[in-house]
């Protein structure tokens, strides 16, 4: 997995260093990061608005941009990104307002790399990300959205098939699928490409004429007529 960060500020030495930071964070990993550079709150809208995503957005609040930064995160909410979000600043005195748009932290500066590194790890973990409850015979289960393979209705039950393996499945269904897998599909990563079908696309693997192959071997049969739909869709996926 690449993780794609976002790093905004108009002081360019603070953005390289931050940026520098993130880059020995994942040294140590198995996956990576591309970091994108952006000097202030409008090229970060600019760039959501032209279709760019990040999974985590680092906001420096300075005394002038402080207000642009804020809007910022506050327009990324509204349009309905929920990548966490951190701010980096010199004093604390916008930490209220950072936190009311879902900050996950709130850095002082200068920012060491163990504290950079903490955030990255809360950041990194599948947990920390959008979760839904399931009603199961063993009582409410939090699945996050990043665990999640693909669902599979049969018979008005859920199969929850988790990237670990587990099969949750749910209790028999009071309103329809399409209720359960609306969440998922506002999301993003998620498509429907059958109607008792939604996988999440970062763990499709191949795609033929008929079937989605997913990490686990599974195979999701795609009817005659959503083949091009799928089709567009996993390629943007790639290509993001």
């Amino acid at each position: 997995m690449v993780f794609h960060i976002a790093v905004c500020s108009p002081d360019a030495a603070l953005r390289s260093g931050l940026e520098r930071q993130c880059m020995e964070y994942f040294a140590r990993r198995q996956d990576a990061c591309i970091v994108q550079q952006l000097p202030d709150a409008d090229a970060l809208l600019r760039r959501d608005t032209e279709g760019e995503r990040f999974d985590l957005y680092l906001i420096e609040l300075g005394a002038v941009a402080a207000p642009a930064g804020l809007s910022a995160a506050a327009e990324l909410r509204r349009r309905g990104r929920r990548a966490p979000l951190a701010f980096a600043a010199r004093t604390p005195a916008h930490a209220y307002s950072a936190f009311r748009v879902d900050a996950m932290q709130y850095l002082l500066l200068p920012v060491h790399q163990q504290e950079l590194s903490a955030l990255l790890a809360r950041a990194t973990e599948p947990e920390y990300g959008p979760a839904m409850t399931v009603v199961t015979a063993e009582g409410l289960r939090a699945l996050a959205y990043a665990q999640i393979e693909y669902l599979e209705c049969t018979h008005h039950v859920v199969h929850f098939h988790l990237l670990s393996g587990e099969d949750v499945v749910s209790l028999s269904l009071r309103v329809s699928f399409a209720e359960v897998a609306k969440p998922l599909l506002e999301d993003g990563r998620f498509l429907q490409p059958h109607r008792s079908y939604v996988v999440n696309l970062a763990a499709a693997q191949l795609l033929t004429a008929g079937e989605l192959q997913m990490c686990s071997g599974a195979r999701i049969p795609i009817p005659r007529g959503r083949e091009g739909a799928v089709r567009e869709a996993f390629r943007s996926w790639i290509d993001r």
